[in-house]
C-alpha cells in the first residue's frame, strides 16, 4: 500500500516538481539569461549604430607598452578574448568622452578545458561557460595602488601617451602607477560591460589582481615626480599581525604617508550610561603611537548622576573633555556639538563601544587623510575578540547602505584581499570616521534631521559630490562592540520604520546615486539574493498575469501556519515603473516540517474596501535550507513583489500568504500584520 502511494504522490508531483525545477534552474542560471540578453542588445546595438571613426590595435597586456599606430591600443590578457562588440564599444565610449584617456572594463570567466577553450577563441565564448563577473570600480588609485585592479583589459589614446612616462615594452601596471597624479575621473573611463572573457581550467582557483612588487611600486611612484614624495611616502609593514596572517601577510607592506607639521586631531566620542565601554575606547586611543596632539572629546546626552561622576572623575584623571547636555538622543547633533568644540584640524568621529587593536591605526589613517583628492578615512572593524569583520567600507546596495563583508571571516581572502588591501569605496561607518574639519564644516557637519541612521552615509555621500575620495585603511583594525548602546535596529518594527523613513531621507538629498555604487558592481553590492540585475527586474513593465487582480475568495477560513518574514516593506520614490512609483514588498516564507515544494503561494491585500491578489512566483533564498531542517526545498521561499501606483486603488491593506498544496486539498492562510498604506497616485 505504501508503494501505491509513493507512485501516486510522484503523479500528483510531477507537474509541480517541473514547474519548481525549470524555476530554481532560470534563478541559478540568471547570469547566462542576463548576459544573453545583454549580448543580444549590444550586437543589435552595433549593427544599428553608426561606424566608429576611430581606428583599433589589439595587443597582450603581459608584452607590456606599445605604441602601435592606431587611435586606440587595446591590451588584454594572454588567456582572455574580447567579445564580438567590444572593440566597436570601446571606441565608441572614447569618442563620446574626448577627455578620456584610459579605459578598462568589466570581465567573466570561462570554466573549461583547453581544447574547449581554443574552438570557443574561433567560434566565440559560451554563455554558459561563463561565470564569476568581475564588475570593477571607477578610477580609484588607493585601489590600484594596492593592486592592478583593471585586469586583464587596458586601452589607451595613443596621442594622450606623448604627454605620460613610459618605455617601451614595460608592463601595463607600471605605466598605469607613473600615471597617478594625471589622471582623474574624467580621464579614465570605466566601461561597465563584461567585454572580456579569461580562460580558467575547472581545477583552477579564482586568480586574483596582480599585487605586484612592494619595493618596485614605491619605487616607480617615488620616481615618478607626481602626487608622491620621499618626504611624505614611504612602504611600511602593518604593526597589526594577529596570529592567522599568513606569512604573506606579515610581509605586506602598506603605502604610509606622514603628517604634515602643525597637525592635531580631535576624536568625538557619543556616549551615554557607558561608562566601562567608554574608558576601555579611551584607554585603547591612550595607548596609541601617535606623534601629534590628540584631543578627546565625549559628549554625553544624559547619563545618570552616578555615572556622569563616574566619567567626571575620569575625565580629569586621563585628560580628556566632558560635554554634559541631557537631551533626547540625536547621534548627528552630540556629533556637531563635539566638533564645534574641536581645536584641531582633524576630526574622528568615534562611537564609545570601539576599542582600537593596532596601535598605529591614527597615524595611518591621518597620513592618508592628507594624500590629494581624499576626503574620509575608515578602519577595519571586527566584532571583539575575533578574526569575523564587522565593516570594511560602505556599499550602496539595492536595499541601501550596508557594510562591506558584515560576517565574512578576516582569515579568508574577501573579495579579492579587499580585506587585506587599502582600497577605495563610496563610504564609511560613523563608528570610525576620520575626516578634515574644514571639510566637515564645509558640508554644514552631519545633517540633524537623520537622528540616529545614515547620517554618516550622507556625510560620505557628499565628500563624493564634492570630488574627494574615501579610503579604507584595513591596516588600522578596531573591535566594534556594536549597538551597545542603543540595541540593534532590527530587533524591533519600530525601529524598522525609522530606518526606512531615514533611508528615504538620506537619498531625497543625494537622488543620483540611489542603488548605484560607483565603486562596485550591482551583483556584488549584496543584500539580495534575488536576481542578477533586481533594478532592471523592478523598472520594468509587468506581464498581466504577474499584476494584482480582485477576488471575492474566502482565504479566513482556512488555518495558519506559515512563518513569513519581511526584509523590506516600503514605497519606492526614487525609481519609477513605467514612470509610477511603487510599492516594494520582499522576504520570505517557510511552511515548517513539510516540502515546500508542494505548494504554490499568493500574497493577498485584505483592504477596507476591497480584497486583491498577486501570484509570488519564488525567489531564490539560498540561505533558508540550514534553518528549518525539517523543512525541505526552501531553494525558492524569497519573495520579492512590486505594486504600481494605479495597480490598487488607494486603501489600507492587511497582508496575507495564502499556500496551495499541490498534492492533497491542503490550504493555509497566514494574516502577516503588516499594513500596506497605498496612497492615491500623484499622477492622477
Amino acid at each position: 500500500m505504501g508503494a501505491l502511494k509513493e507512485v501516486a504522490r510522484s503523479i500528483l508531483m510531477a507537474p509541480r516538481k517541473k514547474e519548481y525545477e525549470a524555476r530554481l534552474s532560470y534563478l541559478s542560471n540568471t547570469y547566462d539569461a542576463y548576459m544573453l540578453e545583454q549580448e543580444k542588445e549590444l550586437m543589435d546595438k552595433m549593427k544599428k549604430g553608426e561606424a566608429s571613426t576611430l581606428t583599433s590595435l589589439e595587443f597582450v597586456l603581459e608584452e607590456g607598452m606599445k605604441t602601435g599606430d592606431a587611435d586606440i591600443l587595446i591590451f588584454i590578457g594572454k588567456d582572455a578574448v574580447l567579445s564580438p562588440t567590444a572593440k566597436w564599444e570601446i571606441c565608441k565610449a572614447f569618442e563620446e568622452n574626448p577627455d578620456g584617456i584610459l579605459l578598462y572594463c568589466d570581465e567573466d570567466s570561462v570554466i573549461c578545458s583547453d581544447a574547449e577553450w581554443q574552438g570557443m577563441k574561433k567560434k566565440g565564448v559560451s554563455v554558459s561557460k561563463r561565470s564569476h563577473p568581475r564588475l570593477k570600480p571607477i578610477y580609484s588609485p588607493e585601489t590600484l595602488i594596492s593592486y592592478f585592479y583593471p585586469g586583464n583589459i587596458v586601452a589607451i589614446r595613443r596621442s594622450a601617451l606623448k604627454d605620460f612616462p613610459y618605455a617601451e615594452g614595460e608592463p601595463l601596471y607600471d605605466f598605469m602607477l607613473r600615471s597617478i597624479g594625471r589622471l582623474n575621473e574624467e580621464n579614465v573611463i570605466h566601461l561597465p560591460l563584461l567585454l572580456v572573457h579569461v580562460h580558467r581550467k575547472e581545477t583552477e582557483e579564482p586568480v586574483f589582481f596582480d599585487e605586484g612588487n612592494a619595493d618596485r611600486k614605491k619605487e616607480i611612484l617615488l620616481s615618478s615626480g607626481v602626487g608622491y614624495s620621499k618626504e611624505i611616502f614611504d612602504f611600511k609593514k602593518s604593526e597589526y599581525a594577529p596570529d592567522y596572517y599568513t606569512a604573506e601577510d606579515k610581509e605586506r607592506l602598506y603605502p604610509v604617508y606622514d603628517i604634515p607639521a602643525g597637525t592635531s586631531l580631535s576624536v568625538v566620542i557619543p556616549s551615554k550610561d557607558n561608562p566601562d565601554v567608554l574608558l576601555r575606547c579611551i584607554d585603547s586611543l591612550k595607548a596609541g603611537t601617535q606623534s601629534f596632539p590628540v584631543q578627546i572629546i565625549v559628549v554625553d546626552n544624559g547619563s545618570n548622576d552616578e555615572n556622569r561622576r563616574r566619567i567626571e572623575a575620569a575625565a580629569s584623571e586621563k585628560g580628556f573633555e566632558y560635554i554634559y547636555e541631557k537631551e533626547e538622543f540625536n547621534y548627528s547633533h552630540m556629533n556637531n556639538t563635539g566638533a564645534a568644540k574641536a581645536t584641531g584640524n582633524v576630526l574622528l568621529l568615534l562611537n564609545d563601544d570601539m576599542e582600537m587593536v593596532s596601535p598605529d591605526a591614527l597615524s595611518r589613517m591621518t597620513g592618508q587623510l592628507f594624500t590629494e583628492g581624499v576626503g574620509i578615512v575608515g578602519a577595519k572593524l571586527l566584532y571583539p575578540d575575533s578574526s569575523v569583520i564587522q565593516h570594511i567600507g560602505i556599499t550602496n546596495a539595492v536595499d541601501g547602505p550596508v557594510h562591506k563583508f558584515i560576517g565574512k571571516d578576516d582569515k579568508e581572502c574577501v573579495d579579492y584581499k579587499r580585506n587585506r588591501f587599502v582600497h577605495n569605496c563610496i563610504g564609511s561607518t560613523g563608528a570610525c570616521l576620520m575626516i578634515k574639519k574644514a571639510d566637515f564644516d564645509r558640508l554644514g557637519g552631519l545633517k540633524e534631521e537623520l537622528r540616529i541612521a545614515y547620517n554618516d552615509v550622507d556625510l560620505c555621500f557628499g565628500i563624493r559630490e564634492a570630488g574627494l575620495r574615501c579610503v579604507i585603511r584595513p591596516d588600522a583594525v578596531f573591535y566594534h562592540h556594536e549597538s551597545l548602546s542603543r540595541g540593534a535596529d532590527h530587533l524591533s518594527d519600530e525601529k524598522l520604520q525609522r530606518l526606512y523613513t531615514e533611508r528615504k531621507m538620506l537619498y531625497s538629498f543625494h537622488p543620483g546615486i540611489y542603488t548605484n555604487d560607483p565603486y562596485e558592481g550591482m551583483a556584488a553590492a549584496g543584500g539580495t539574493e534575488l536576481s542578477f540585475d533586481t533594478e532592471n527586474r523592478f523598472t520594468k513593465k509587468k506581464p498581466p498575469e504577474e499584476c494584482p487582480k480582485a477576488t471575492d475568495f474566502d482565504y479566513r477560513q482556512y488555518p495558519e501556519g506559515i512563518i513569513v518574514h519581511f526584509d523590506r516593506l516600503e514605497k519606492e520614490e526614487i525609481l519609477r515603473s513605467e514612470g509610477e512609483e511603487f510599492y516594494v514588498i520582499q522576504g520570505y516564507h517557510v511552511v515548517p516540517h513539510i516540502d515546500n515544494m508542494r505548494f504554490r503561494f499568493r500574497m493577498v491585500f485584505e483592504g477596507e474596501k476591497g480584497k486583491y491578489e498577486m501570484p509570488m512566483p519564488g525567489y531564490l533564498r539560498m540561505n533558508l535550507e540550514g534553518g528549518y531542517p525539517e523543512a525541505t526545498n526552501l531553494k525558492l521561499s524569497g519573495f520579492c513583489n512590486f505594486v504600481t501606483e494605479s495597480e490598487l486603488p488607494p486603501d489600507k491593506y492587511m497582508i496575507g500568504i495564502f499556500a496551495d498544496d499541490c498534492l492533497k486539498k491542503l490550504y493555509l492562510y497566514q494574516r502577516t500584520g503588516q499594513i500596506l498604506l497605498v496612497e492615491p497616485s500623484n499622477n492622477k
